[in-house]
């Protein structure tokens, strides 16, 4: 196997793809392209295991050590900030990244494909709860069932949902074991 003439059809095939998702998350090209940097030179660290990879697991392979980065790029600034302030000096205001806006948005999806994934009584008691304001009381005479059941429901979709939002935080492959 040829490593260099491996790792240009890598780098060709993603560079761009890469820049721009990172320029979506930060809002700066040059931070853009310096986090490309990072993940190809993963790329090449990593190669051998790639290779043995199919095209789409390459590239799931490759955004994934995209995404940690952002988020890890994300934390960093946030823990500098934080610093300045507890050291007392007051960090210049900044506008909100595109960074955020973009996890926001992300986050969003993955809660609504969660609610999807709920089997239809748990969705449909957390659809009265959450966007009908009803308490579990008034659900449960909506539904014919006893007030318990609703809030087991609830509990049921809220920990589905909560975990869902975890494990796009923290992918289950970089938890630490308990």
């Amino acid at each position: 196997m040829d490593q260099e003439a491996e790792f240009r059809r890598l780098y060709e095939g993603h560079r761009t793809a890469v820049h721009a998702y990172f320029v979506g998350r930060t809002a700066d090209r040059w931070k853009a392209a310096d986090l490309m940097q990072e993940v190809f030179m993963r790329v090449w660290q990593r190669l051998p295991e790639l290779t043995g990879k199919s095209a789409d697991g390459q590239r799931a392979w490759i955004f994934t050590v995209a995404r940690n980065l952002s988020i890890d790029t994300y934390r960093h600034d946030r823990s500098r900030a934080d610093a300045e302030v507890a050291r007392g000096h007051e960090p210049s205001p900044a506008p909100p990244s595109a960074a955020s806006a973009v996890i926001a948005a992300e986050r969003v999806a993955i809660v609504g494909r969660a609610i999807r994934r709920l089997p239809e009584q748990q969705r449909t008691t957390l659809a009265m709860a959450a966007a009908g304001g009803l308490n579990s009381t008034e659900i449960a005479a909506a539904l014919g069932v006893p007030a318990g059941t609703v809030r087991y429901r609830l509990s049921l979709a809220r920990r589905a949902i909560a975990t869902a939002l975890a494990d796009y935080d923290q992918p289950p492959a970089l938890r630490e074991p308990r």
